[in-house]
């Protein structure tokens, strides 16, 4: 049911680019909460008829990833009071979500290592990270067509895109957010590894490909803050850090093995 909320939220949106009515930005809106709502829903049943929250399989986690990054566009349209990326980032949620729905959906048991208070705090972090990552790689993506449509006046986008200049500081503050979540996912994670396994580090690839995608946004905010990057170098980068978070949420999951193997 949230799945088809959000293709109704998709089209609105869409709508919204294309022929430029506010009302459609608001229809998209109004329908992307109510999706949320029922996704909120689906979370709750989920956690109430395996016993445990959702975060055990890639279904789960889906299933927690992409409500994440629909409360996180939620909360940027909010906070930008802007409705012009509604377009490009539900789309995207919408496609991660239909992937979701399918995805073998059968619950696992807790392993014995997942039983402790690290699981929610951990995942949570994760959740966040990640969903940030993505409306940043989207934004980004719009910023590097924005710059494009720029050298021709009469842009379908010219109109329809806020200036560069917002765009790039939205890409730059939802990363820092995301990076914020991202830090705090590698340190709990490491803590729970020592608690769980007796190492804080064992370079398992879902470790390791956490550490490479902190690395990539760091090195972002690192040339921004220090080299004065902005713009299309800053894109560029928030694009290849996005590739980094694909790997670690499929690449590892359905291709390397270790302890990490359940999610």
């Amino acid at each position: 049911m949230a799945f088809w909320v959000y293709v109704l939220a998709t089209a609105s949106y869409v709508g919204f680019v294309a022929k430029k009515m506010k009302a459609w930005a608001s229809i998209g809106r109004t329908l992307l909460c109510a999706g949320l709502a029922l996704h909120t829903a689906s979370l709750v049943v989920r956690t109430v008829a395996t016993g445990h929250p959702p975060f055990l399989n890639l279904y789960e986690y889906m299933l927690a990833f992409t409500w994440g990054a629909a409360a996180v566009y939620l909360m940027l349209e909010f906070l930008t009071k802007s409705q012009a990326y509604g377009g490009f980032v539900v789309p995207l949620i919408t496609a991660f979500c239909f992937l979701t729905y399918r995805l073998p959906s059968t619950a696992e048991h807790v392993m014995p290592a997942l039983k402790g208070p690290w699981l929610i705090p951990h995942i949570t972090s994760a959740i966040l990270a990640y969903a940030s990552f993505t409306v940043a790689f989207v934004l980004a993506i719009l910023y590097l067509v924005k710059e494009r449509a720029e050298r021709n006046p009469a842009s379908f986008w010219n109109s329809r895109l806020p200036a560069l200049k917002t765009l790039d500081q939205t890409v730059y503050r939802t990363i820092a957010f995301g990076f914020l979540m991202q830090t705090t996912l590698v340190i709990m994670g490491a803590v729970w590894a020592q608690y769980a396994w007796g190492r804080y580090w064992g370079w398992d690839p879902k470790e390791t490909w956490s550490l490479i995608t902190w690395f990539i946004y760091a090195a972002y905010l690192h040339t921004r803050v220090t080299m004065g990057w902005r713009g299309r170098k800053s894109a560029i980068v928030a694009v290849a850090g996005f590739a980094a978070v694909l790997f670690t949420l499929f690449g590892v999951s359905l291709l390397l093995t270790g302890l990490h193997s359940y999610a």
